[in-house]
């Protein structure tokens, strides 16, 4: 064993390493948290400098982690977020934001970060990408400029383990959601399984970075086909007189070969409509197009059209006034992420069409549209027990638990349900979309 894998498996095995997160999002607070323990040393960066002012203050940048979770932490955080404390770690993890732009992924976080760092980069470092990228972007970035300046895989270390968050998921947390890992060669490799050893229960190792790139866009794709086919359905057993709801019960007491899906106003967030973008482009790019993840695409689009189509046929049934409030606008439950959400789209549209309408989320205090090329702010109406009385018309797009749904019952408004929360519900005001 060389000298510089000898001395990181030393500090991975008594859990005194200095590891550098750059990017504190959704993925990497979960890092930090999760190395934050024994000797660990952790280095905050990142570009938005509220985060790491609100994390000195020990309080949580995001509402599904609590402040305690943080301040209990801070003694084992480094938040100078001074780049240059770079070249002072032994680990360094890469969980920024890489999305989609026309189309085509948009690197230039990464890309921009690497330029910053690559010449504080030293012998004896293990470099982890959790972003996540198309299928030979890690070697793309960084194995020009390691290859020239390094030993690679004796004494630098290029790894790429992808994310597998799932925010506001009380069943599958970090811990106990395996963790893929994959390495440019065996040192590589086995450095960086050690190193997630310390904080899930069960390490995967890929046989290749490009197997484990693949890996993650394939885990969306299939989020995204399964979503897109379910959401078809839906429009389908409506329009033939069947419950799809109780379809999918009956269906899910197979023991195999199904997997539950249930309809939604589309798909959202960050990995699910952008992930297979990434394929797409790429595969197109090579020559082939996969005709199913446009076809998801198209669908889940034209799920949004459908809705706001099925919502204005009951606002011109309405007799009143025809106020609108929307209840959640975040892409998901119990989590404050509007990243490509389909219930902001539906929001956006409505009030676009000048309809009387407000929305109430406890995740999302603040929400910016854009019309006539002008942004513009709107806030959350607050919670309450009479929140009700002066809407015509209320919209369930995401189904908080937050949210009491006796005192939506009891409101006896006419109610339109996108996530059928009312699903087993037949009353004349509730319509299940």
């Amino acid at each position: 064993m060389n000298y510089f894998v000898k001395k990181l498996n030393q500090k991975i095995s008594k859990r005194c390493l200095k590891i550098g997160i750059i990017g504190i999002g959704y993925v990497g607070i979960k890092l930090v948290l999760a190395f934050s323990k024994n000797q660990n040393l952790i280095y905050c960066f990142d570009k938005d400098k509220n985060k790491i002012k609100l994390l000195k203050k020990g309080k949580s940048p995001y509402s599904y982690i609590e402040n305690k979770e943080i301040k209990n932490k801070l003694k084992y955080l480094n938040l100078e977020n001074n780049i240059v404390d770079v070249k002072n770690c032994d680990v360094v993890i890469f969980c920024l934001p890489t999305p989609l732009k026309r189309g085509k992924p948009d690197l230039s976080d990464i890309v921009e970060a690497w330029k910053q760092i690559k010449y504080l980069i030293k012998p004896g470092q293990l470099i982890v990408i959790e972003s996540t990228v198309y299928p030979g972007c890690t070697e793309e970035i960084f194995y020009s400029y390691l290859s020239r300046k390094f030993d690679l895989d004796n004494n630098i270390f290029l790894s790429y383990s992808p994310e597998r968050e799932n925010p506001g998921d009380k069943k599958f947390g970090f811990k106990n959601t395996p963790k893929v890992v994959s390495g440019f060669k065996k040192n590589s490799l086995n450095l960086v399984a050690g190193l997630y050893n310390i904080i899930v229960n069960k390490v995967i190792k890929s046989p290749s970075i490009k197997i484990a790139e693949t890996s993650k866009l394939l885990e969306n794709i299939y989020r995204s086909v399964n979503i897109s086919l379910i959401n078809e359905l839906k429009i389908a057993c409506d329009n033939l007189g069947v419950d799809l709801y109780k379809v999918i019960d009956i269906s899910s007491t197979k023991p195999f070969g199904f997997q539950k899906f249930t309809p939604g106003p589309g798909a959202g967030g960050h990995c699910i409509p952008v992930d297979p973008g990434y394929f797409s482009w790429l595969s197109k790019k090579k020559g082939f197009e996969i005709r199913f993840i446009k076809l998801a695409e198209e669908i889940n689009f034209f799920r949004i059209k459908y809705i706001i189509k099925k919502i204005e046929f009951v606002i011109k049934n309405l007799k009143f006034k025809k106020r609108i409030l929307i209840l959640g606008l975040s892409y998901k439950k119990n989590i404050e992420d509007i990243r490509e959400s389909a219930s902001a789209k539906i929001f956006s549209k409505l009030k676009l069409k000048k309809y009387k309408i407000d929305y109430c989320d406890p995740y999302v205090q603040k929400f910016v549209y854009t019309e006539n090329k002008k942004s513009i702010k709107i806030n959350s109406k607050k919670q309450s027990k009479n929140i009700f009385k002066k809407y015509d018309l209320i919209i369930i797009a995401t189904d908080h638990d937050r949210f009491n749904y006796n005192d939506i019952i009891n409101s006896k408004k006419t109610i339109i349900d996108l996530r059928g929360r009312f699903r087993n519900i037949k009353k004349n005001n509730i319509y299940i979309f």
